[in-house]
């Protein structure tokens, strides 16, 4: 490429004035520096800095002042009747206990809490020697602390919802088509036959209603107001864990009047089509190894491939003690974490389901004695075996005019829900004998 000799004289220009530039630049910052840290600038700095920090200061201690102003008084000498502590104190600590809403409080209590109407004369100048066991000679009582923590009793609560197939619905039933005992048929037939005639299917409908439980509970209006924890939380709170529980139970053991129909309840009615296997020792009602094994065969092998083992806590602990004649347990830890599952598939613990009436650590296997005809062990595919609708979820109603005359506040709590066995095959019961 030819070189045009003009513009390169025109680059170098720009070169030149560019680096000339940049010195003046650099001469311009150094300049600065020098005037600002050096010498009258650094001190006007630190002077500037100082001016700074005291002005944060004074602002810390104006609001520590106003801060300090608005606190009521801890104790007076003016009482109310029948009661030990100053007005003004009782009413910041009924402010305290309702989560400082001083809407809660009287025109007359707030009074106390502003300080631009506190009538400071009815404080004493004296002091007095505070003795806590000698309220009668002048002390006061101390004070009491109360915790923030609330001793709770642990729920067992089924989780036979998570696992069972759940509908919600828009009326009072569900109405689910389905096969009968009887199916149709074809024949075989040579070249001298004609056609043959197949029977009709057996269909049917099975109807899975929904079922209302309910419950309300009453406070007193004083004790919501003077509690020092949320009363009224923790009785929805429990009403929640309640109904979960109830329902847990219907799912497993319910009778199907005016409540869910259980699987366990099934399995004890002749002609639902369930599998029961009647298996164990039965000298000493206890569970062997291989009624495990029968169980899970008990059902499909369509089944098996997602089933479910269903026990209670106690017998799930029973069947981890199984050994052999060399007392070598037979359930094993493998890997490093322990797998909740028994031949593959996992074991839900249902705390409803029955437990064991005793136990017996001589034999090889089986250390949990049942009484004759409890079933223990449920295996099925419970999602394809089990149904469960919702109608209407978990509401609550608060009434507080019903009961005003009594000072006493209402909590009505109710849920429709329904359950029912609707694949029998599906799902293996065991019964020991």
């Amino acid at each position: 490429m030819q070189r045009i000799p003009e513009l390169d004289r025109l680059n170098e220009q720009i070169f030149k004035h560019n680096r000339h530039l940049s010195d003046r630049i650099d001469a311009v910052e150094n300049r600065v520096n020098s005037e600002i840290f050096s010498g009258e600038g650094l001190a006007e700095l630190n002077r500037i800095n100082s001016e700074i920090s005291r002005t944060e200061r004074i602002q810390v201690e104006y609001k520590e002042r106003a801060l300090a102003a608005q606190r009521p008084p801890l104790m007076g000498t003016a009482y109310e009747p029948g009661s030990w502590m100053a007005p003004s104190t009782k009413a910041f600590i009924k402010a305290l206990r309702r989560g400082g809403d001083m809407g809660a409080l009287t025109n007359e209590e707030r009074s106390y809490i502003d300080f631009n109407r506190i009538n400071y004369d009815q404080f004493s100048p004296e002091v007095k020697v505070m003795v806590s066991a000698a309220a009668e000679l002048g002390g006061f009582f101390a004070g009491t602390d109360f915790s923030d923590k609330f001793i709770q009793k642990l729920f067992l609560i089924s989780p036979l919802r998570a696992y069972a197939d759940t509908q919600t619905i828009g009326g009072e039933k569900l109405l689910i088509p389905s096969e009968g005992s009887t199916d149709t048929n074809i024949f075989w037939s040579d070249e001298q036959t004609g056609f043959q005639a197949s029977p009709d299917p057996n269909l049917g409908m099975l109807e899975i209603f929904a079922r209302e439980l309910n419950g309300y509970i009453k406070l007193s209006k004083q004790n919501l107001e003077d509690s020092v924890f949320d009363v009224e939380a923790y009785i929805l709170k429990r009403l929640t864990r309640q109904f979960a529980q109830k329902e847990g139970t219907a799912f497993i053991n319910g009778d199907g009047v005016a409540r869910p129909e259980g699987i366990i309840t099934n399995a004890n009615q002749a002609g639902t089509g369930i599998n029961i296997l009647t298996g164990g020792d039965a000298s000493t009602h206890t569970i062997l190894p291989m009624d495990c094994i029968n169980l899970m065969h008990s059902v499909k092998s369509g089944y098996r491939a997602t089933g479910t083992w269903l026990a209670s806590n106690a017998t799930i602990g029973a069947l981890r003690l199984f050994r052999d004649s060399q007392k070598r347990p037979l359930w094993t830890m493998f890997g490093q974490d322990w797998m909740e599952t028994l031949f593959g598939r996992p074991i839900i613990e249902m705390p409803d389901m029955v437990n064991p009436a005793s136990y017996q650590t001589d034999a090889a296997g089986g250390q949990a004695v049942f009484a004759t005809g409890n079933m223990p062990l449920i295996f099925g595919d419970i999602g394809q075996g089990y149904q469960i609708v919702d109608r209407v979820g978990l509401t609550f109603q608060t009434l507080k005019e019903l009961f005003a005359i009594q000072n006493q506040v209402a909590y009505l709590a109710r849920v429709r829900v329904g359950g029912k066995v609707i694949l029998p095959e599906a799902i293996a019961v065991l019964k020991l004998q």
